[in-house]
């Protein structure tokens, strides 16, 4: 009888069960054990970093169905999942987690779902999230005052690069937004944990020299509030800009193109701007198909049944787990 490996970062191993962060791993290690089988934590092979897509030895030929937090592998045995974009939802997939999930192969079209049910769930989406101003991380709670139809522009990092997922920096996306955006004020948020103290001195010196540059600290639902549209790789904040009507431009391979303009080499900003302020509805459709079709959500009631579809698509029917 095959067993769940759960495969996690060190630290985190025996947070299990105290943290929020990892309520979809306490639901399936619960449906294991009520199939009658067994589930083991273990630490992440250092080897398997984030823009690890294969390893050539047969680790994961034992037999077990094997989850790999937060990373993008793409072997037999081998399920990927984190939280998705935002909070009490996930991704399970074989080929990665958020930008690199399987949904963004995936065709979209807005009369997949009908309207008066993704209304429904779109507006709870916005009261749990755009009207409390909840975010994935810890936001400003004071409300900051900013210009109306800035770009609004985040930081990433330099994860989307490792990941293959962008060629672009942050500084290179924000100098090509200059010099497509006309005379709009830019509006610049650094991601609260991967920011760099390089990438920050020097956006803070074009600051300096260019007067349309705000770097900021707000809460990211009062930027998009206030913003045309918003600017990054492929950062959640495009899904929680959808809760506003706010659309996306990205600038990198992402599972929510179909809502969003994509730049592939600079020059093309000014071009995609127009296109994106020209899009009028589709976000209620997007969102309900996106999340309640292609993720997971923590206490629905059809979740279980969704996980064992995806454990069945990687080999591993709820049969295999049956107690004899």
């Amino acid at each position: 009888m095959p067993k769940v490996i759960f495969h996690l970062k060190k630290r985190q191993i025996g947070k299990i069960s105290s943290n929020r962060g990892f309520d979809l791993y306490r639901v399936i290690e619960r449906m294991i054990a009520d199939a009658g089988a067994e589930t083991e934590w273990r630490v992440r092979d250092a080897d398997i970093r984030i823009g690890t897509r294969q390893v050539t030895d047969s680790r994961f030929e034992d037999g077990n169905l094997h989850i790999i937090d937060d990373r993008h592998m793409q072997m037999p045995n081998v399920l990927n999942a984190a939280p998705a974009y935002l909070p009490g939802f996930w991704h399970l997939d074989p080929k990665g987690i958020r930008s690199l999930s399987s949904i963004g192969s995936r065709p979209f079209r807005t009369d997949m779902v009908p309207f008066q049910y993704a209304k429904r769930f779109y507006g709870r989406l916005q009261q749990n999230f755009k009207d409390q101003r909840r975010s994935r991380h810890g936001q400003e709670q004071e409300r900051t005052s900013l210009p109306a139809g800035a770009v609004a522009v985040f930081f990433q990092g330099s994860y989307p690069r490792e990941t293959g997922a962008t060629q672009f920096s942050d500084l290179d996306i924000l100098q090509d937004v200059l010099d497509g955006a006309g005379d709009r004020a830019v509006l610049v948020k650094p991601h609260p944990l991967t920011a760099d103290v390089e990438s920050f001195s020097a956006l803070l010196e074009i600051a300096r020299q260019n007067p349309r540059v705000i770097p900021t600290q707000a809460n990211i639902h009062d930027i998009l509030a206030v913003s045309c549209v918003s600017v990054s790789v492929n950062s959640g904040v495009a899904i929680e800009g959808f809760l506003h009507r706010t659309p996306a431009i990205l600038y990198g391979g992402s599972d929510l193109h179909h809502m969003a303009e994509t730049i592939t080499r600079t020059g093309q900003f000014a071009a995609a701007l127009e296109r994106a302020l020209v899009r009028t509805g589709g976000y209620a459709q997007f969102m309900t198909w996106y999340f309640r079709r292609n993720c997971l959500e923590i206490g629905a009631p059809d979740l279980e049944q969704k996980i064992w579809e995806i454990f069945a698509g990687a080999g591993f029917p709820q049969r295999r787990f049956a107690s004899e």
